[in-house]
């Protein structure tokens, strides 16, 4: 326990020892838990501290740091087979039901605790961006696809297409995709012909379904028929296709680029309402469904000022999410950071006033990112 000003004190904190105003009066009892309201009127009755307990995880945090590490090491093994497959354009005996498995242990790993595997998916590098971005835009994908409720086998399909949607670019120099300064018109020709290449690759493998297939070729068609390579539009794009591209402008927008900064998760999401003329309404409102009005991985200021990060989605109440605290009003960092469920019925004085903005967000990332 230890002494806090009450101007550090943040809602979810816990009082370790009763309060009493000036005259002796009680005010608050040990082990109340400190909302906004609270922490109000403390600050009105002129309070200058109180005692609270070390925060301690709920037993919905301890369950997920124990499953955090499992989740953590099969999105690694993801990406790591995925570079390695995808290092060699050749698809070998055996590589399909690899993949076919791969896809299968993310599905379980969505089951497990989606809200886990998408904070995952905002740890990016340079180096390996194509390979996380192909298993990040299969998980997202695989969201989407639950949303829409897709069949098990329908679903498997999807992740696997979503997979392998940027397999063509293993024929396009690394040099071409990877730089940061804006293409020539003849690579961005080649660019645009990855969609066609990673269907003819894996066309000769003969290892896959034809809905997985289309699903790579035509994730960059765009549902007003302005996108490539064949300017299909509408329902003439196929079911994959039209969620694969939803999937793939979501993660790339939220990537750490050479050659534009990322946005945050709900620029991103604005972004897509934005553009809805070139996708799927439906699958957009999947999309924002599944990921809510601030997506997993957002920081964002409460309306008392502290800083926060969201973590946890609860569906059906897409304004109030599961968020970690790491900033009090003041600025200050917190020693240990506080988990509050904004659903909570104790925090209705507590919300979110504004997401930060990128600047802002990426101090945050450098900070707190990956916590």
């Amino acid at each position: 326990m230890k002494s806090i000003r009450v101007s550090a004190l943040v809602p979810g904190m816990i009082v370790a020892r009763d309060v009493f105003d000036p005259t002796g009066l009680l005010m608050l009892n040990e082990g109340t838990v400190l909302t906004t309201e609270l922490i109000t009127k403390l600050d009105f009755w002129g309070l200058d501290e109180v005692v609270i307990e070390e925060p301690s995880p709920s037993l919905k945090e301890q369950q997920e740091i124990a499953i955090t590490p499992q989740i953590k090491a099969a999105h690694e093994r993801a990406i790591d087979l995925t570079g390695s497959l995808m290092s060699n354009p050749e698809i070998r005996d055996g590589d399909a039901l690899i993949l076919k498995g791969m896809v299968g242990d993310i599905e379980s790993q969505i089951q497990l605790n989606s809200n886990v595997l998408l904070n995952l998916c905002h740890i990016k590098t340079h180096d390996n961006y194509l390979y996380s971005h192909s298993v990040n835009v299969s998980i997202v994908a695989m969201i989407i696809g639950r949303g829409l409720r897709l069949d098990d086998n329908t679903l498997k399909n999807l992740g696997l297409s979503a997979l392998l949607h940027d397999f063509g670019m293993t024929k396009i120099d690394k040099a071409i995709y990877d730089q940061d300064q804006k293409l020539t018109a003849e690579e961005r020709i080649r660019i645009e012909r990855h969609p066609v290449y990673g269907y003819e690759l894996l066309c000769n493998a003969e290892d896959f379904s034809e809905d997985v297939l289309l699903g790579i070729k035509q994730h960059h068609e765009r549902f007003n028929g302005s996108g490539y390579p064949d300017g299909l539009s509408g329902e003439e794009i196929s079911l994959f296709g039209r969620i694969i591209a939803v999937a793939d402008v979501y993660d790339a927008c939220l990537s750490l680029r050479k050659h534009r900064p990322r946005m945050t998760p709900y620029e991103t999401l604005k972004n897509l309402l934005g553009e809805s003329r070139l996708f799927d309404i439906k699958i957009l409102k999947a999309l924002v469904t599944s990921m809510a009005i601030y997506p997993i991985g957002s920081f964002v200021r409460l309306n008392t000022g502290e800083i926060a990060k969201v973590i946890g989605i609860n569906h059906g109440f897409p304004f109030r999410p599961d968020i970690r605290i790491y900033l009090d009003r003041n600025h200050q960092k917190l020693e240990k950071p506080i988990r509050i469920n904004l659903s909570d019925g104790d925090y209705t004085q507590t919300y979110i006033q504004e997401t930060l903005d990128y600047e802002e967000s990426e101090r945050m990332y450098v900070l707190f990112g990956d916590q």
